[in-house]
């Protein structure tokens, strides 16, 4: 039984991107939640954060400040707290990124620093914690957590490659820092409290289906009304993006930015695709509009 479970876990850790599984976070309905009972640990290993989790979340670190060394050579005199001050705050995502580089600083400095901890509590919280510049730093975070952390950094970094919208991008890191800032259970740093947010509303950062032949109707109001059919009636369930051409430009419409089924036309610009002058997508989303083309008078088969 070990020796399979060894494999499946090296399994998942070589090709952890194609063995999609579903998110596993706790809720709580009532102000009293039952408690679970759980099996005493085999080794005092076992209630150890994973070392991939950690060096995840720190290299998250490092991609996030060579970034912005990048794009503004001086934070690289900065130390950690002083580059936090000084990061770009200009659009709602680098409000959003600025504090997930943040929490990320407390973690990284709770696992690299020689008065540094980062220990499994009984209750299944994760606490870092250590003292730096005479500050105390502390995050007490689901594990949950944390792995949202270091896939939020890869979406945003990933994101100047893709043809979303700004718009888009703001309401899909919204939500991973949504989620991530619900996991949380405790936070300490230079400042103290985490800069708090208004979530514009849920987005499905879970799955998104593509549509790329919506039906699209400009009504007299000078609003576009876009025929959603049998799936427009569970956004939650359906969360559809639409591809729209429309007079030589591609917008990529989330069906969460609908009212109604309908958007208007002077809205329409802010999900304008970031394409070439023809409007085309990048080759690699060729496999997400897999088509067969349909010949008159062939049989199916």
């Amino acid at each position: 039984m070990k020796q399979r479970q060894e494999m499946v876990a090296h399994y998942r850790a070589c090709f952890g991107e194609l063995c999609a599984r579903p998110e596993h976070r706790p809720i709580e309905p009532y102000t009293r939640p039952r408690r679970l009972s759980f099996a005493e640990p085999e080794t005092d290993a076992t209630r150890r954060l994973p070392g991939r989790l950690v060096l995840a979340l720190t290299s998250a670190y490092a991609l996030l400040a060579d970034w912005q060394e990048c794009r503004d050579p001086s934070l690289a005199e900065l130390g950690s707290w002083q580059r936090y001050l000084a990061l770009p705050r200009r659009t709602p995502a680098e409000k959003l990124i600025a504090e997930v580089f943040r929490i990320l600083r407390v973690f990284r400095a709770a696992a690299i620093q020689h008065n540094g901890a980062i220990e499994i509590r009984d209750d299944g919280l994760i606490r870092a914690s250590c003292t730096y510049n005479r500050c105390a730093l502390n995050l007490l975070i689901s594990q949950s957590g944390l792995e949202l952390l270091a896939a939020c950094v890869a979406v945003h970094l990933e994101s100047f490659d893709q043809p979303y919208s700004d718009a888009y991008q703001e309401l899909l890191l919204g939500q991973y820092y949504a989620d991530i800032v619900a996991e949380i259970r405790a936070f300490a740093d230079d400042d103290r409290v985490l800069f708090q947010f208004r979530h514009k509303g849920w987005f499905n950062r879970h799955v998104r289906l593509d549509c790329d032949n919506p039906r699209l109707q400009l009504e007299e109001d000078g609003h576009y009304r876009i025929d959603l059919g049998k799936y427009g009636e569970n956004a939650a369930r359906h969360p559809i993006d639409f591809y729209i051409s429309l007079d030589g430009r591609l917008y990529i419409v989330p069906v969460e930015a609908l009212k109604a089924g309908r958007i208007a036309a002077t809205e329409l610009a802010r999900w304008q695709a970031r394409t070439d002058a023809e409007a085309r997508l990048p080759d690699a989303f060729r496999l997400r509009f897999a088509h067969e083309k349909n010949v008159v008078g062939l049989p199916m088969t």
